[in-house]
């Protein structure tokens, strides 16, 4: 068994203007066998984009936060279970190709003008994904490893609705 955090960088491709944000990953990994793992996780996401759907005010360029011409946040909360191979399992380096299944969690917050209010308002929707993942760690010790992380997430609708790398650090329970 082996608990796993990883910290970087997330952004989805399918929205416009789109900047990347940070994302926080947690993985329980179940070894099956030597190169068969089973994995639930958890992943938090954010990115900031321009809505031209939900929101009806560009919110001027000037304001503050707002200079990346982007004026809506998005976040993820994606729970999900992959099934993970070993292609490279010695004792100091692994290399792991994962896929699997998942419920994801959008939230977008996104500003909305009524009469001469401006304020921000809240959309949210839940829907199956597909999370693709590899990983790559070096063992530092006895029970810790250090790595990368990459993935994406697919859906049904919207191809690849979010993609993440970052760096991970494992603790193996042994």
């Amino acid at each position: 068994m082996t608990i796993a955090f990883g910290i970087g960088a997330f952004n989805s491709p399918y929205y416009e203007n789109a900047h990347k944000r940070e994302f926080y990953n947690f993985d329980f990994d179940y070894h099956i066998e030597s190169r068969h793992i089973l994995s639930a996780n958890f992943l938090k996401g954010s990115h900031r984009f321009y809505d031209n759907v939900h929101s009806n005010n560009a919110v001027p360029l000037n304001t503050p936060g707002y200079e990346d011409n982007a004026n809506s946040e998005a976040d993820y909360f994606t729970f999900s279970v992959l099934y993970k191979y070993k292609l490279v399992n010695s004792n100091k380096i692994s290399v792991n190709l994962g896929a699997g299944a998942g419920i994801m969690t959008q939230v977008i917050l996104f500003p909305y003008t009524q009469g001469n209010m401006v304020d921000f308002r809240q959309s949210s929707w839940t829907n199956l994904v597909f999370p693709l993942r590899m990983e790559t760690d070096y063992r530092i010790a006895k029970h810790f490893k250090v790595g990368l992380l990459a993935g994406f997430y697919i859906n049904p609708n919207y191809a690849v609705l979010g993609n993440h790398l970052g760096l991970r650090l494992s603790y193996i329970l042994k």
